[in-house]
C-alpha cells in the first residue's frame, strides 16, 4: 500500500531520539519542542514516524568547538 503512515510507540520514539525516559519525552511534547502524538484511543497514543524523523534531522550538528563544516587543523 502506498501512502501508509507508520506509527511509533513511545518506546520506539525513545530509541530513535535517545531520550532516556517517557517523562522527558512528554515534557518536550508539552513545551512544543517535540511533535505531539495522535490519540488512537483513550489509552493509546502514537507518533507519526515521518514527524519524528524530520525532528531528528532538524537537530543541529555538533561542531565540537568549531563551526560545522570548518576543517580541523
Amino acid at each position: 500500500m502506498t501512502g501508509q503512515v507508520k506509527l511509533l510507540t513511545a518506546k520506539e520514539v525513545l530509541v530513535m531520539t535517545g531520550y532516556k525516559s517517557r517523562t522527558t519525552l512528554w515534557r518536550r511534547v508539552k513545551s512544543g519542542e517535540f511533535p505531539a502524538p495522535i490519540a488512537l484511543s483513550a489509552n493509546a497514543t502514537r507518533w507519526k514516524r515521518e514527524e519524528v524523523e524530520a525532528w531528528v534531522e532538524a537537530l543541529p550538528a555538533i561542531g565540537y568547538g568549531r563551526p560545522v563544516g570548518e576543517p580541523s587543523t
